[in-house]
């Protein structure tokens, strides 16, 4: 299995070589220096996006940081071979996952037509999202992937009523919104919306409980109706334990599924997530989106996720993939495994993004 200490302790072996301090190298990708001391302590792995940028830094290649190792010229194809499988399966589990994906005929939460994103800056004016269309069914869990600046957290910003589009249709619910005046998109956001941030969003002077509670008082939910909702979605999600702590007495991950909860709570036609993991430790990533995966098929929620995370990606039922604005493609899971819809999300990157992922050569999806 794919061993992140040993991991951490190679990043830290080249980063020395180099001549760097921590603060160093995380200047150099973008990152914080926090950032760093968890990769090299084994907290946590590098996003996907930064992959490549790191080992071009470190002058290694792909397999070799996921080795944790110098990895000779002769040994290469059985070793990438070797640390191919092994991440896929510290990072996947080795689980087959039955797809949450509904029927052909299930009803569209989220229609998506021709929508574009104009910006006008003093400079010139950039087309942050363009021409986009896609549809979204009832109780399925969406994906959104795309590189920094790809449209992606705009698209999303512009579903969740926050932002507006310079042209297009969008409905949820069978509901237009594009056209709706301040106060009822706030009026709409409460009553047909959940979200799910990378920083919880949640309130400190609050308990748990609490903060699960406000979110159905703002919907006017009978007060008889709230205490017996609360403890059933959150016994499903493992909280019910912690409910009466506040968010800075548990973990990120407790904070997360009490953020799930919160959503979950008000029955909403679309819970939209932006980055729900960019926080998490891999362990407490994993459990949320277990949590997701659930929440889909035992609640039938529907879900939009924006992520950049391929981890994260594979247990989604589509993927949507974007690049400087536009939609570039899609991808079903169908009845795939969480493994093979994995190596199909990198394929599927690597021929958007034009770039060469060693690891990638023994993947036969």
């Amino acid at each position: 299995m794919m061993n992140q200490d040993k991991i951490g302790a190679f990043i830290s072996e080249r980063r020395k070589a180099k001549g760097w301090t921590q603060s160093q190298l995380a200047e150099k990708l973008g990152v914080t220096d926090k950032a760093v001391s968890k990769w090299e302590t084994g907290r946590s792995m590098p996003d996907l996006s930064l992959f490549m940028p790191l080992c071009v830094l470190l002058e290694i290649t792909l397999n070799e940081l996921f080795a944790g190792e110098c990895i000779s010229e002769q040994n290469l194809k059985e070793k990438a071979d070797e640390v191919l499988m092994s991440v896929i399966a510290s990072w996947l589990g080795q689980e087959k996952q039955v797809s949450t994906a509904q029927s052909a005929v299930a009803k569209t939460v989220l229609d998506v037509q021709n929508v574009s994103k104009r910006y006008q800056t003093k400079a010139n004016a950039v087309l942050a999202v363009n021409n986009v269309s896609f549809q979204i069914p009832h109780g399925s869990f969406v994906g959104i992937m795309g590189a920094s600046g790809s449209g992606k957290t705009t698209l999303l910003n512009i579903i969740a009523t926050i932002d507006k589009p310079t042209s297009g249709k969008i409905s949820i619910g069978g509901q237009s919104i594009v056209d709706m005046p301040e106060n009822e998109a706030a009026d709409f956001r409460r009553g047909h919306l959940g979200f799910v941030f990378q920083e919880y969003n949640l309130l400190d002077t609050l308990t748990l409980y609490e903060n699960i509670a406000l979110a159905m008082t703002i919907k006017n939910v009978p007060a008889k109706h709230v205490a017996q909702t609360i403890l059933e979605i959150s016994e499903a999600l493992g909280i019910t334990a912690i409910l009466d702590k506040f968010p800075h007495e548990v973990s990120g991950g407790q904070r997360q599924r009490c953020a799930c909860a919160r959503a979950l709570v008000v029955n909403p036609e679309l819970i939209l997530a932006d980055e729900p993991t960019g926080a998490l430790d891999s362990h407490a990533a994993r459990q949320l989106l277990g949590t997701f995966s659930m929440m889909c098929r035992d609640y039938h929620a529907t879900i939009l996720m924006v992520t950049h995370d391929v981890v994260a990606a594979s247990h989604c039922d589509r993927i949507l993939f974007m690049r400087d604005g536009e939609l570039k493609a899609t991808l079903n899971r169908d009845a795939k495994s969480k493994q093979t819809f994995f190596a199909d999300i990198l394929k599927k990157m690597e021929w958007i993004e034009g770039e060469s992922y060693d690891v990638l050569e023994t993947v036969n999806p």
